[in-house]
């Protein structure tokens, strides 16, 4: 990805094309080139590449009904999480192992829960860092209500806001996402016929509080009123912290861009017990905990099945450890002898000198002696060794001469 540094424009200039990206400080630039759209659209040699434009498009379209039920927490965010978003769904998408090649649907009520806990946040602090005590929570998708217990926050103790702004309020959505099939007759992927602009979020709130003092616990309720035909559809609850900048005559006006939320919890056809780690993904937490409350999203069914009583047979294992006392003796030990002729070079005089010492034996043993030049007198040591190898060091007495002085050691 290019960046325009000192020339600054946005728009078309010859072959380059300029524009800005949310989240994105500097200009993007990109060049215009590649093959063209007609043999994108019939070339047989594109062929793929039309089956993974078309699902792509597909997860586009999904996130986008993601986004919509996010749609009264998308001024908290601070950067273009769609993206993030439609990554998340191209998981989803590639579970389906029925469909053909390019039609593969995204069947988000079966793994609703990798969504939980994703952030709307990456450069401003996130929610959990804002509001550090847990907040409770319960949903139900038959009803398709909600209820959030918000506690009680207090500055720099578990409420730790942003100083730039002298009010905040905490803000919860609940909306209908639904799932991505694909449409044979218009050859593109399609929500239900029943979902329509009338499946808004829901959205509730508390008052302003001022960012210094904090504010009591709280309990907020929201529920949808539309009802959905049939399953194929997940219920998602979000949360988000919203702050305000006090104007004339004490008005409260929204700050945009500015604030933290993140989706806490969704319930799929199958109350989300769906584990998002088997999609290849790190299942999300929320953060948030959920009531166990007596209201299900959906009640198993009670078998009354007279059951049989089955005497089951058990072993039981024991171990018994016998322990012998390993043997003491030692190696015996080897005598060797071994001896060395110092020679002055100058006087061409030797002297033999004899050792006699008792080492153990072993295996192999390279001797090294390194030469020793003192005086600028050069002397030569011839080794002879009888009887094998000998094992740890040997340092001889010290052998003198009228002229010099040289030690002999073994090196191992």
């Amino acid at each position: 990805m290019a960046f325009l540094e000192g020339l600054k424009f946005t728009g078309k200039l010859g072959e380059l094309s300029a524009y800005r990206m949310r989240g994105c400080s500097k200009i993007v630039v990109r060049r215009k080139g590649g093959p063209s759209a007609e043999q994108i659209k019939k070339s047989p040699n594109f062929a793929n590449t039309r089956y993974t434009m078309s699902e792509f498009g597909g997860c586009s379209r999904m996130g986008k009904h993601v986004r919509y039920a996010l749609h009264p927490l998308k001024a908290l965010a601070d950067n273009n999480f769609g993206s993030d978003i439609n990554s998340v769904m191209r998981k989803v998408q590639l579970q389906d192992k029925t469909s053909l090649w390019g039609r593969r649907d995204i069947i988000l009520s079966d793994y609703a829960r990798i969504l939980e806990g994703f952030p709307l946040n990456t450069e401003n602090p996130t929610f959990d860092s804002v509001v550090r005590n847990p907040v409770y929570y319960t949903i139900d998708r038959e009803r398709r209500a909600a209820t959030v217990d918000i506690p009680h926050l207090l500055r720099s103790i578990n409420y730790f806001p942003q100083n730039n702004h002298a009010m905040f309020r905490v803000i919860v959505t609940l909306g209908v996402v639904p799932d991505m099939t694909f449409d044979t007759v218009s050859r593109e992927f399609q929500p239900p016929k029943w979902f329509d602009a009338g499946y808004f979020p829901t959205e509730t709130s508390t008052t302003w509080y001022p960012s210094l003092e904090g504010m009591p616990a709280t309990t907020l309720a929201l529920e949808v009123n539309e009802t959905p035909p049939d399953n194929g559809w997940s219920l998602m609850l979000s949360i988000g912290i919203q702050y305000g900048a006090l104007h004339e005559g004490g008005e409260i006006k929204e700050v945009k861009r500015f604030g933290a939320a993140k989706i806490v919890a969704l319930r799929g056809r199958d109350n989300g017990s769906s584990d998002a780690s088997s999609i290849g993904e790190e299942k999300l937490t929320s953060g948030l905990v959920e009531t166990p409350a007596d209201v299900e999203s959906e009640a198993a069914p009670h078998d009354n099945t007279p059951t049989a009583s089955i005497a089951v047979s058990t072993q039981t294992f024991s171990y018994h450890y016998v322990s012998t006392s390993a043997p003491t003796t030692e190696p015996e030990a080897a005598t060797y002898t071994y001896s060395y002729t110092i020679v002055d070079t100058t006087t061409a005089t030797s002297r033999p000198v004899k050792r006699k010492v008792e080492k153990s034996p072993a295996s192999f043993v390279e001797a090294k002696k390194p030469k020793v030049i003192q005086d600028n007198k050069r002397g030569v040591e011839q080794w002879c060794m009888t009887g094998g190898p000998l094992y740890g060091n040997e340092i001889p007495t010290v052998v003198a001469s009228p002229r010099y002085i040289m030690l002999g050691q073994w090196r191992l």
